[in-house]
């Protein structure tokens, strides 16, 4: 079978969701179970009730659910439990209510979920940083899909602009895919699929961004990175989690 069709036909793309998510109960599988660290901010994007879809950390990160023409986004099956489908056309997003300490922690991981509809697009997972424009710089921090690739970028006070990607085709469209990333002031990490795939050093420090946070959308022009597709369990931890904690923390509610 030609390597284009494995991975842009329709059977292809759910063989290989349902491999992305074997990969990751096999790995986590080859692990002892570690006590499960506390997030600072969790979406599980069962519902949306009263319009807001609820951080069940009970740390007050509520998001409020917006979409063109009053048209939310729709719940659907997930990774576990339901999940949120977000579209482009209708440029929904969620608005997270409370921001400060997500703005710019000294140490993080963040992970998702996610089933991109293209893989000529770029779709914010979670925004709090915008483009360059004017005069820098250019505060805050954004987790993407880009092109086929998770990338994380985050702004400084001296207007430089470090990020990290995985290389192409490491988060296809079409399927599940389980993204990360850690970040500690000196290092930067992404994992795709519970495999490390990128490290760099980076010693520079995020520039809070007072503009607020923003999921499934870009912090400025909503017709810009809006996300189409889904996006499942979005968690954020206030330190770096290890290999074992991320394995077991993509697979948490799937196994027992």
């Amino acid at each position: 079978m030609p390597n284009n069709y494995a991975r842009h036909s329709p059977r292809a793309a759910s063989s290989r969701s349902l491999f992305a998510v074997a990969l990751c109960l096999l790995m986590a599988a080859s692990f002892p179970l570690t006590a499960a660290p506390e997030p600072i901010a969790h979406w599980p994007m069962e519902k949306i009730e009263d319009g807001v879809v609820s951080d069940i950390t009970g740390h007050g990160h509520d998001a409020t659910a917006h979409g063109k023409d009053n048209e939310l986004p729709q719940i659907v099956d997930g990774i576990t439990g339901h999940a949120l489908r977000f579209s482009a056309k209708s440029q929904q997003y969620l608005q997270v209510n409370k921001f400060a300490d997500l703005a710019a922690p000294e140490a993080f991981t963040i992970m998702a979920w996610i089933q991109p509809l293209s893989r000529n697009a770029a779709y914010e997972i979670i925004c709090g940083k915008g483009d360059r424009s004017g005069k820098g710089p250019w505060p805050g921090w954004r987790f993407r899909y880009f092109w086929t690739r998770a990338l994380f970028q985050f702004g400084t006070a001296d207007g430089k602009e470090p990020s990290a990607s995985t290389a192409s085709w490491t988060v296809e469209a079409g399927f599940w895919s389980h993204v990360a990333a850690t970040y500690d002031g000196k290092n930067l990490s992404l994992y795709v699929n519970c495999d490390l795939l990128v490290t760099r050093e980076i010693d520079e420090r995020i520039m809070p961004s007072q503009r607020g946070f923003i999921i499934a959308n870009y912090i400025g022009r909503k017709d810009a990175y809006a996300f189409d597709g889904i996006i499942d369990e979005l968690k954020v931890f206030g330190k770096v989690l290890t290999e074992k904690e991320i394995f077991a923390e993509a697979t948490r509610g799937m196994v027992q």
